[in-house]
């Protein structure tokens, strides 16, 4: 047999070995791939589902601690405002200025922690959100916010009345986070929030005229931080995200994107 055929054939041979080892390793690699894009998909639907199982948790610890204050010691402080107003009328006229400057004083105390614990318990528990939607709700928080010095102007379209009430409630916490921050941190006087549907995608936008912040500062600080990781945890149970146009020394302006085909995920269905 010829020496050069022998080669010929060794040679094909091996090339053959060598494109299937090729081909072999290809296949393998692109397995290895798929399953680990799978296991990520996995790991990112588990944790999705973990942090919606997180919010929804606290959501009922709030509803908890709502109806302690308003049943416990909303109803405790009535029924004292009672003795002190019965107290006072069996005393007929006998009282004298002191004691009843220091009747009226405790009388206003008591008036002052009653709408305080009715303020905190709407905080915790937002009863228009869930009575009559995201719309007055947010336009409820816009005017307890506002007073003599500080103005919180809404401007939402009417679409926003027909989304998922889980959004509905994200949203709602979102602006409150928000709105709290412009108004503690940045001392803000101005702040406008503005809510609006554009194809199937949810923007809302939270802006103020306030003294600004340094977002990596804030975000290194787990305290001071954990405001907005909170927001962006909420966002990443939906898969939206947030952007901060923010600077020390000047406002801030601060955008929500969420996309409604998102909105099927089972934490939004429960």
């Amino acid at each position: 047999m010829d020496s050069g055929f022998v080669i010929a054939v060794g040679t094909a041979v091996l090339l053959m070995m060598a494109v299937f080892i090729i081909i072999f390793v290809a296949y393998y690699q692109q397995k290895q791939a798929k399953q680990q894009l799978a296991l990520k998909e996995l790991q990112e639907q588990h944790r999705r589902e973990l942090m919606a199982a997180t919010f929804r948790g606290q959501e009922e610890e709030r509803r908890r601690l709502a109806e302690d204050l308003h049943d416990g010691i909303g109803t405790m402080l009535s029924v004292t405002k009672m003795s002190l107003n019965q107290l006072e009328r069996q005393m007929n006229g006998d009282a004298t200025v002191r004691t009843s400057l220091q009747i009226q004083k405790t009388r206003s105390m008591i008036d002052e922690t009653m709408t305080n614990v009715r303020r905190i318990s709407r905080d915790l528990v937002p009863t228009t959100l869930e009575r009559f939607g995201l719309l007055p709700a947010l336009e409820e928080l816009a005017d307890r916010a506002t007073d003599g010095e500080l103005q919180v102007q809404l401007d939402c379209t009417e679409t926003v009345a027909s989304l998922p009430p889980a959004l509905n409630l994200m949203l709602y916490r979102i602006t409150q986070e928000l709105v709290n921050n412009a108004i503690r941190h940045a001392r803000a006087k101005l702040i406008t929030v503005q809510l609006h549907c554009f194809d199937q995608e949810v923007r809302l936008s939270v802006l103020d005229n306030g003294i600004g912040f340094d977002f990596d500062a804030v975000m290194e600080n787990k305290q001071g931080g954990l405001g907005l990781r909170n927001i962006e945890s909420r966002l990443s149970v939906v898969e939206g995200y947030v952007t901060f146009d923010v600077a020390p020394g000047r406002g801030s302006q601060i955008h929500v994107q969420v996309r409604l085909p998102e909105l099927e995920l089972a934490s939004l269905q429960s």
